[in-house]
């Protein structure tokens, strides 16, 4: 009943066109926008082959504890096939009549069957014409919806978090790493946006990334170099919300001129997912170049979200972040049990303790199926933060932002694995509040950088 209502409404209505259609999103834009903002490029949406699986879809959506109906999206993908389909139908019609008048014309055009044949293309064409804003609102209105739905769970993504390894036990003194920090004179904290590391702070600093750096070369992955800045499109395909305030930091025009939310930059930084899809958005990887094994050192931008002054919630951090692509999720999978690996190693060698941890369902974001961290214990807070990570994203992101590769004649989309395995604030808060006194770690000395 509601399908129908809905439908009488988008073909009868077409006055009401400028309400339905407001746009609510950056990366999929149809023909009625095509003509007000540059189209990057056009996801691919698998939603009725997706769909198939309802009943796994609204189970998952159950464990992340996520609020969408599923009735009212397919409710609005059946009407926008319908349209569609009629619109086919009327095309169709419209290329029989016209190659039947072609034929006419050559030898009776001022017949009477010509003449009627004429009516009726008339007619199909205003049929056409006045399908064409309802199908267009339904088309963004369906496709906007299906952009929302969460990625689907790795099977090993557990219902509570996971403990799979413990390194070492947690400290047991009480202490602060802001005033540790301000006593030993390494870390100048003002606010959550504004601080500075000093003196031992500045070298764990640059130590820290040199270390990771060396370690992931061991490893066979390779530097890469990536923008600050990224592009509303990018940020939506990486499936973040690009007109969220608290997701981004978003750039604003100072002109006082009409601004289009859905294209506008975003600071994001160079150790960021979206900073490695501004490369690959809309890109044909070689089957041959894959897997891919890269990591980029930079900044990495996100606000605040806690007016709790604490190297815990700063909205700038010094990372190491990690993109790696894979043909299918069995190549993935073995990339996932390689960085568990590297993540044991690298951080056991430190003398800390830490645990990995697989994340609960409910913990994700919209584009995660599994996330690993490793966590290390504050006492300042009395829990465990998250100071390093891997995430899944399967070929989620890829069919988004069209990144593609060919194989057998036959387009594929790779399968994305990332994750900040450094960083550098939320690591330097916890090695303050261990129970030793601070020491720089050996690994972190100057004589040991090196990026070779």
């Amino acid at each position: 009943m509601l399908r129908k209502i809905v439908y009488n409404v988008l073909v009868n209505k077409s006055k009401d066109y400028k309400v339905l259609s407001v746009r609510n999103s950056a990366l999929f834009i149809n023909g009625a926008k095509a003509s007000e903002s540059f189209v990057y490029v056009i996801p691919h949406i698998d939603f009725p082959e997706h769909i198939k699986s309802k009943q796994l879809i609204e189970d998952q959506l159950v464990k992340r504890r996520v609020n969408i109906d599923l009735n009212k999206i397919e409710n609005l993908w059946t009407i926008y096939e319908d349209l569609k389909q009629r619109k086919s139908e009327y095309d169709k019609k419209k290329v029989e009549i016209s190659s039947k008048l072609g034929k006419l014309i050559k030898s009776d055009p001022e017949g009477q069957e010509a003449k009627e044949l004429k009516i009726k293309i008339d007619l199909i064409k205003d049929n056409i014409r006045k399908l064409k804003n309802p199908l267009w609102s339904a088309e963004e209105a369906a496709i906007v919806e299906v952009l929302k739905l969460p990625n689907v769970l790795h099977p090993q993504t557990p219902d509570v978090n996971q403990v799979v390894h413990t390194h070492l036990s947690p400290p047991t003194c009480k202490k602060d790493h802001l005033k540790i920090g301000s006593d030993l004179g390494i870390i100048d904290f003002k606010r959550n946006e504004n601080y500075y590391l000093k003196g031992d702070g500045a070298i764990f600093e640059l130590g820290a990334k040199f270390y990771f750096n060396s370690e992931l070369r061991r490893y066979k992955f390779h530097q890469f170099s990536n923008p600050d800045f990224v592009k509303s499109v990018i940020v939506e395909g990486c499936g973040l919300d690009h007109t969220n305030p608290d997701a981004t930091f978003i750039l604003h025009h100072n002109e006082d001129s009409k601004v289009n939310p859905d294209s506008r930059l975003h600071l994001t930084g160079g150790g960021s997912l979206p900073s490695f899809f501004a490369y690959y958005a809309k890109n044909v990887v070689y089957s041959k170049a894959l897997p891919l094994r890269f990591f980029s050192m930079g900044r990495q931008y996100v606000p605040s979200p806690t007016e709790e002054d604490s190297l815990f919630h700063v909205s700038q951090s010094s990372v190491v972040q990690l993109f790696g692509a894979t043909k299918n999720s069995e190549d993935l999978d073995i990339m996932l049990q390689e960085l568990k690996d590297l993540l044991m190693s690298v951080y056991g060698e430190l003398g800390y303790h830490f645990r990995i941890s697989i994340i609960s369902a409910d913990k994700l974001f919209l584009w995660e199926s599994l996330r690993v961290a490793v966590e290390m214990f504050s006492t300042s807070l009395n829990t465990y933060i998250e100071v390093a990570n891997i995430s899944v994203s399967g070929d989620f992101i890829s069919k988004r932002l069209m990144l593609t590769y060919v194989e057998n004649k036959q387009s594929n989309f790779p399968h994305i694995i990332s994750g900040t395995l450094l960083n550098v604030p939320k690591f330097l808060a916890c090695v303050l509040e261990q129970d030793a006194d601070f020491v720089l770690p050996e690994q972190f000395r100057v004589e040991n950088w090196s990026t070779n």
